[in-house]
């Protein structure tokens, strides 16, 4: 069983190591009534225990409940407040399990599983205990395995951007997109966003793919004004991960790209997520400020799943509101999704908020959002997301 402390370097970086030690001595501490007399208990390194106990139970199914029983008991026993010089920690453990048979594996080998295991809770939101399973071991191994080939996608350039239009809801006019980034290996296989845009935030490749994404968005965009297709009402929406907004080379790589391609600030509308609002408010309020002094916009995305407030659409200089699909999806057979939609788009008009509706798959829908006074859509029932070859195609017709 492998015991990793949630966020511990945060301690460590606020307060020093010497207070780290003492609050991991403390911790320790609060572990040792939770383990019986058999169990070896040691500090692998940093914030990190393991616990090995020869005997589990007399069969598969009573050594898991016995493993998850005493697993529970360790976290709940670490989540208990430490005091430590004046101040008190909140700590959560996440916790991997892995269960052996006699003579099954070395120990090296039983170490790695749980290691595995324990990085599986991890992934799933932490202060979580996790099994180790072949299941898990495939999806590590693949993601070890992607991460190596994502490392070189960058250096080759297998990164491509598609864009999904947007258009007004009342008459059908398109009104711009939202830049999608796909990956396109060199055997022309396409892996899903969802299954590499999270190790490009966890590697910090995100940062370079990032920036050329902003500078190709840009690129795009002077390309169709040359072309004589772009209108002057027309965004094009660029996604920005907490990890990139805090990048401190952004705004230097936004105004250079602008500078480059000589277009107005105002054709970018970057895209951010209420993940970026739990973050330090103040910092977040000067840098969207110091953005949008340079002529772009905001849009807040997936609005409604997430930590909104109300407050941060009066305290932070949004331009837009994006509301998430799964709103969108039932509105027409579900009346609670279709009164979330209308609260928001009322807060929306009462903070001065363009809408976009995210998801629209048919012409009902389209149609409540008329009706509901909604400003611009995206879906499938106008287009998927598309190449840019694709895209010129709509700005050309």
């Amino acid at each position: 069983m492998l015991i990793d402390l949630d966020h511990f370097k945060d301690i460590n970086d606020s307060w020093g190591h010497d207070v780290g030690d003492q609050v991991l001595f403390k911790v320790a501490r609060a572990i040792e009534p939770m383990i019986d007399d058999t169990a070896m208990v040691a500090r692998m390194s940093g914030d990190e225990f393991m616990l090995f106990f020869p005997y589990a139970g007399d069969d598969p199914e009573q050594g898991a409940a016995n493993a998850m029983a005493t697993a529970t008991s360790i976290k709940e026993a670490v989540a208990q407040p430490i005091f430590y010089d004046g101040n008190e920690f909140i700590l959560t453990a996440s916790v991997g399990i892995a269960l052996l048979s006699d003579h099954e594996t070395s120990a090296e080998r039983a170490l790695q599983y749980a290691d595995t295991a324990m990085y599986e809770a991890k992934r799933k939101g932490r202060n979580g205990i996790a099994f180790f399973n072949q299941s898990i071991a495939d999806k590590a191994q693949r993601q070890i395995g992607l991460n190596a080939r994502l490392r070189k996608a960058v250096d080759n350039q297998e990164f491509a951007l598609y864009i999904q239009p947007q258009v007004d809801v009342e008459n059908g006019r398109l009104m711009g997109g939202e830049a999608l980034l796909r990956w396109v290996n060199a055997d022309r296989v396409t892996n899903m966003p969802s299954e590499f845009i999270p190790l490009l935030e966890s590697s910090g490749l995100i940062i370079d793919v990032g920036h050329w994404v902003i500078r190709t968005a840009c690129e795009y965009i002077r390309n169709f004004i040359d072309e004589g297709i772009w209108e002057d009402h027309m965004r094009l929406g660029i996604n920005i991960s907490p990890r990139q907004f805090n990048d401190p080379q952004l705004i230097d790589v936004i105004e250079h790209s602008l500078r480059s391609y000589e277009i107005n600030p105002a054709y970018l509308n970057f895209e951010v997520t209420e993940n970026l609002m739990i973050e330090d408010v103040e910092s977040v309020i000067k840098k969207m400020a110091e953005i949008k002094a340079l002529g772009a916009q905001f849009s807040i995305d997936d609005f409604g799943i997430g930590y909104s407030s109300m407050i941060y659409l009066k305290r932070l200089p949004f331009d837009w509101l994006k509301i998430d699909r799964e709103f969108i999806h039932n509105i027409h057979h579900d009346p609670e999704s279709r009164g979330v939609v209308e609260a928001i788009l009322a807060v929306s008009r009462q903070y001065g908020l363009h809408v976009t509706a995210e998801g629209v798959e048919d012409q009902q829908s389209l149609e409540i959002l008329k009706t509901v006074g909604c400003d611009t859509y995206q879906g499938a029932h106008f287009s998927m997301p598309v190449s840019v070859d694709r895209f010129r195609e709509y700005l050309a017709a």
